[in-house]
């Protein structure tokens, strides 16, 4: 399987994860709903207080897996960081919460996300240019570098003994 392939299968889980958590939060306002139209009860207040309850902590749970599925799918540069957090959040959830976790966490912890996603412009690799002492050899440096012969010049650091 490719790593395309992956990165497409883990934002499908993550879809999946918030579908089962919206799934979840259907069934509880079903339920608040069927006690509440059986006769006498506890007042609508406390429903209404319930049900905005559960909507706002299922969405704590449901909103970065949507967020993570959508920047997988869409290759967004974030979505390694977002994948990450979601996964951790959605690990709470057994089993497909679980499943999206161990599947993001191993992706985005080995080395498999390198091949679609470019590392960030400050952990790229770079080389050192060469120091010199003094400022002539700097500007000596410098003018050989703008004729195109540059050779780094080496000299002894001066003994402060």
């Amino acid at each position: 399987m490719t790593n395309e392939e992956h990165n497409r299968y883990i934002a499908y889980s993550f879809f999946a994860n918030a579908g089962f958590y919206a799934l979840i939060l259907l069934f509880m306002i079903v339920m608040f709903w069927v006690m509440l139209s059986n006769g006498p009860g506890p007042p609508r207040e406390f429903f209404a207080m319930m049900i905005t309850f559960m909507t706002v902590f299922y969405s704590i749970f449901m909103v970065p897996s949507i967020v993570a599925g959508y920047a997988l799918l869409k290759k967004k540069p974030w979505a390694r960081m977002a994948s990450i957090v979601a996964g951790v959040i959605a690990g709470m959830n057994f089993p497909v919460g679980t499943g999206a976790c161990v599947y993001a966490l191993w992706f985005f912890f080995s080395d498999n996300w390198k091949e679609i996603y470019d590392e960030p412009a400050y952990a790229q690799r770079f080389q050192p240019r060469q120091l010199t002492y003094g400022v002539e050899s700097q500007r000596a440096a410098y003018e050989a570098e703008s004729q195109g012969d540059y050779q780094p010049v080496y000299r002894e650091p001066p003994d402060w003994r």
